[in-house]
């Protein structure tokens, strides 16, 4: 036998055994290539969750601090819709109040929507339901109409007292209530809507 064909004989076994390598390492290798991925998969998958939870814990405490927010105009306007209902029925009765002293209508201009434009800047309200957040809208829609119109109050409470002093007169409070007692009781009216509206959202946010 010469040199030749002992080396085909040897080739044969050893293209033999590199087949069988491959067979064998393919699986393997597509294992941990599944194995790889799979736990990237679970890792992404956690990390969403934990995202989620995080979100979702943020948004109830967002919605806490609206719940605190609306209590605290609920009383702060509770007070100013006594004062101000008392007010316009003394002037449409041509009266003063019961103390003696005249009054004033207090256009509740002081009420806060802090907690509610930071929820929406934060984007926490994609994590809430729709209908809370609607709900929540409305209610604070009013009451910036509300704001709205006792600042247009002020103002022209405020030029008529400019007119006056610039004509070198006095302000003549009886007069100008009666004036416009027509917008004290737009203002009173709007207030009962939104007093309700509170009432309203509380009862839905806190169940």
């Amino acid at each position: 036998m010469n040199n030749q064909e002992f080396k085909d004989e040897k080739s044969v076994p050893q293209h033999q055994s590199v087949e069988k390598r491959k067979i064998w390492f393919a699986p393997k290798l597509a294992l941990e290539v599944f194995s790889i991925v799979l736990g990237v998969l679970l890792a992404l998958g956690v990390s969403e969750w934990a995202k989620e939870r995080e979100h979702q814990t943020l948004a109830k405490s967002g919605i806490l601090n609206i719940s605190k927010e609306i209590s605290s105009n609920l009383e702060i306007l509770t007070l100013i819709h006594e004062n101000n209902v008392q007010t316009v029925n003394a002037i449409t009765a041509h009266s003063e109040s019961d103390t003696g002293e005249s009054r004033s209508i207090i256009p509740g201009i002081q009420l806060q929507e802090t907690a509610w434009e930071a929820f929406l800047a934060t984007g926490l309200s994609a994590y809430v339901d729709y209908d809370t957040i609607l709900t929540l809208s409305r209610m604070y829609s009013i009451q910036r109409v509300y704001k709205q119109t006792g600042m247009q109050l002020s103002e022209s409470a405020m030029n008529a007292t400019a007119y006056t002093v610039a004509l070198g007169t006095t302000v003549d409070d009886r007069h100008f209530q009666e004036q416009f007692v027509g917008y004290f009781q737009l203002l009173i009216q709007i207030e009962t809507q939104l007093l309700g509206s509170y009432r309203d959202v509380l009862d839905t946010i806190d169940h």
